[in-house]
C-alpha cells in the first residue's frame, strides 16, 4: 500500500512540473496557435512579454507569426520565409531581413534604421508605420524582387536621413503607395541597378536648409533618385513637392541611365521637377508645375511628349546634347506660364519643339 502511495505522489509530481515547465515556456516563447481578428491569418501567436525572435527562430519555413499589440523592444533577424505580421497596435525598434520571402507587415517602428535588408529574394515589406533618424529601409549587397508597399514613412530631421536607401543593387523592385516626409531624401536608388517600377507614391521634402544668397530660400533632398548605369526603371503616377530635385538621375561616372519611362507623375513646387542625365527614355503625360524648372536633361533619344509644363520660374523644359548626333523629340506638350518655354545648349536638335 505505501509502495502505491510514492508511485501516486510521484506521477503527481512529475505532472506539477511539466505544467509549469509549459507555463514557463507560454510566457517567453510564443508556442500556441490562433488566428488574427485584424488579418484573417491562422498561425503562431506572440503575446505581450514573449519574445518575437524565439518565435522566429522556431517556426517552420511558410509560417504566419502574428504578434498581438504591445512594445517589443529586442531587435528582430528573419532569414527565413514566414509572415511577420501585427495584430493591433504593435511597436518594434528594429528589424534586419536577410531571407528569401520574410514579408513584414503592420507594424510600427522606429530608430536610426528601423528596416534593414540585405541579400534578400522576395521580401515584402506591407503597411507599416515607420518613424527613422536615418535611413527607414535600408538595404545592402543584391536584394530582388522586393514589394514595399502602402507605408508610412517619416523622417525625424529633414536635415539626415532617407525614408528609403537602396545601398546595394535593387532590381525588380516596385515601390508602391507608400507616403514618405521629413527626411532629407525619399527613395534613393544608390547603385546601378535595373527594372525597378516606383508607382503611386506620396513623397513631400522641406522647404529650408540652403541660403543661397539674402532673402532666398532653397530646397533640399530628392525625392526618387537614382544613378548611371540604371535602366528600364518606371516612375509612374508619384506625387512630389517641395524637394531641390522631384525626380533625377545623377551621372557619377562614364555610364548613362537609359531605357526610363517617366509618366503620370505631378511635380509641384520642386527646385527642378526632372533633373537626369539619360538616353533613350520618355517622359510623357506628367504635370511640372510652379517649379523653378520643369524638365532639365541631358542625353540623346529621349521622348518629351504630352506633358502639362506651367509656371515655372525659370524654364519649362531645358535640353543639353553632347554632341552633334545627340538628339530628343519634343512633342504636343502643354506649356504656358514659364519664364521661358525652352532651353537648349550643346550640338545636338531637338525634334518638334513648339
Amino acid at each position: 500500500m505505501l509502495e502505491k502511495k510514492i508511485i501516486f505522489i510521484g506521477i503527481i509530481c512529475i505532472l506539477a512540473v511539466i505544467i509549469a515547465a509549459g507555463a514557463f515556456t507560454n510566457k517567453f516563447v510564443a508556442n500556441n496557435t490562433t488566428t488574427a481578428a485584424t488579418t484573417n491569418l491562422t498561425g503562431i501567436v506572440v503575446n505581450s512579454g514573449q519574445s518575437i525572435q524565439s518565435a522566429i527562430d522556431n517556426a517552420p519555413i511558410g509560417s504566419n507569426i502574428i504578434v498581438n499589440p504591445g512594445t517589443y523592444t529586442e531587435p528582430l533577424n528573419i532569414d527565413k520565409n514566414i509572415t511577420l505580421i501585427a495584430n493591433g497596435t504593435v511597436n518594434l525598434s528594429e528589424v534586419h531581413i536577410n531571407g528569401t520571402g520574410t514579408t513584414l507587415q503592420g507594424f510600427i517602428l522606429s530608430g536610426d534604421y528601423p528596416v534593414q535588408l540585405s541579400n534578400t529574394n522576395r521580401v515584402k515589406i506591407l503597411k507599416n508605420i515607420i518613424h527613422s533618424n536615418l535611413n527607414g529601409i535600408e538595404d545592402s549587397g543584391t536584394n530582388i524582387n522586393l514589394l514595399v508597399e502602402g507605408n508610412t514613412i517619416i523622417g525625424t530631421n529633414p536635415l539626415f536621413g532617407n525614408n528609403m536607401a537602396f545601398e546595394g543593387v535593387t532590381n525588380n523592385a516596385i515601390i508602391k503607395n507608400n507616403a514618405l516626409s521629413g527626411a532629407q531624401h525619399g527613395i534613393l536608388f544608390d547603385k546601378a541597378s535595373t527594372n525597378n517600377t516606383v508607382i503611386g507614391n506620396t513623397i513631400v521634402g522641406n522647404v529650408q536648409l540652403i541660403h543661397t544668397g539674402p532673402g532666398t530660400l532653397d530646397h533640399e533632398g530628392t525625392a526618387i533618385y537614382t544613378v548611371d548605369g540604371s535602366t528600364n526603371f518606371q516612375i509612374l503616377n508619384n506625387n512630389v513637392s517641395y524637394e531641390r530635385d522631384g525626380i533625377a538621375l545623377q551621372q557619377i561616372g562614364n555610364l548613362t541611365g537609359s531605357g526610363f519611362v517617366i509618366s503620370g507623375n505631378i511635380c509641384t513646387n520642386n527646385m527642378n521637377a526632372i533633373w537626369m542625365t539619360i538616353s533613350n527614355s520618355e517622359i510623357s503625360n506628367n504635370v511640372f508645375t510652379n517649379n523653378n524648372e520643369g524638365v532639365d536633361i541631358t542625353g540623346t533619344g529621349n521622348i518629351i511628349k504630352s506633358n502639362i509644363i506651367t509656371n515655372n520660374k525659370v524654364v519649362g523644359i531645358a535640353l543639353t546634347t553632347k554632341t552633334s548626333t545627340d538628339s530628343n523629340t519634343v512633342s504636343d506638350n502643354t506649356m504656358s506660364g514659364n519664364k521661358h518655354d525652352f532651353y537648349t545648349a550643346g550640338n545636338g536638335t531637338a525634334i518638334g519643339i513648339k
